[in-house]
């Protein structure tokens, strides 16, 4: 009497081992390519670009840099500052970075580069700074004491309080916006941006900076060579102070450097984040 074989006794004991042999191959290479995808996507993924605006202005101000990002597949998100005082500022600017998920590289104008400083302390989420023309303070720092040292703007002559002098909301007469802010653009470009213009509330320029987040994070710093609200002399010590990497753009204005110089401005940002993806 003859028994019938068994799927089991059927293959031949040196065969069943190749053939697990080869799967446990399989499984392996599997595994690895599983493990080396993960991170290799994680680096590749394009940080979210938060530009931050100063004061006298609005975040309509970033129009031309931001139209470039997209074009360039960045995600770009421009929050609103209520220019009412600096720890209301970083609150708006870190709530803004809560909501978004992965790296950001953090863009600063002017007054932005005050929020900026603040709002990135002890985050880990933060992987690049970009300032044009900014003000960047270390912790004690207000706008004035930053200024201390230099020629300061003859804007400030021209100031219309909204209640106390000095003690309320100011902004630019709109009659001297185009020439100390402006000067380098056209009076079509100059008139836009002075019909956004918003007012500073001007104690905020003798308030102390708290704990800032730049140092140890790189940066890059876009001087304005013809400043005329913040002495360019002033910009080069900042970007110094930082370590930032720095361009001068020798006729920009105060603003020229994001509107005027937005397309070289823009690739400064998008040199920035790819330095922040290998991070």
């Amino acid at each position: 009497m003859h028994t019938q074989p068994t799927s089991e006794t059927a293959t031949p004991p040196g065969r069943r081992r190749r053939i697990a042999a080869l799967g446990a191959a399989v499984l392996a290479v599997l595994t690895a390519a599983v493990s080396l995808t993960v991170p290799a996507e994680a680096h590749t993924a394009k940080p979210t670009i938060v530009l931050v605006h100063g004061a006298w202005a609005d975040s309509t101000s970033w129009l031309e840099v931001t139209r470039r990002l997209k074009d360039d597949g960045y995600r770009t998100v421009t929050p609103k500052l209520g220019l009412n005082s600096v720890a209301e500022d970083v609150a708006i600017v870190r709530t803004a970075l809560d909501g978004i998920q992965g790296k950001k590289v953090l863009v600063s104008h002017s007054y932005g580069g005050i929020v900026t400083a603040g709002a990135s302390h002890d985050r880990t989420d933060v992987s690049a700074f970009v300032y044009a023309a900014a003000l960047v303070p270390d912790e004690g720092d207000s706008i004035a004491s930053l200024g201390a040292d230099f020629t300061p703007s003859e804007a400030f002559g021209h100031l219309v309080f909204t209640g106390e002098p000095f003690a309320s909301p100011a902004y630019i007469d709109p009659a001297y916006f185009h020439q100390y802010f402006a000067q380098d653009l056209s009076n079509r470009q100059a008139a836009e941006l002075n019909a956004a213009q918003r007012p500073l509330n001007f104690p905020i320029v003798t308030t102390p900076s708290g704990p800032v987040g730049w140092h140890n994070v790189p940066a890059w710093y876009a001087v304005s060579g013809q400043d005329r609200m913040i002495d360019p002399a002033q910009e080069r010590w900042m970007a110094a102070r930082v370590g930032a990497t720095v361009v001068e753009y020798s006729t920009a204005s105060h603003v020229g450097g994001i509107t005027r110089q937005a397309p070289r401005f823009s690739a400064l940002i998008e040199n920035a984040a790819r330095s922040a993806r290998v991070r």
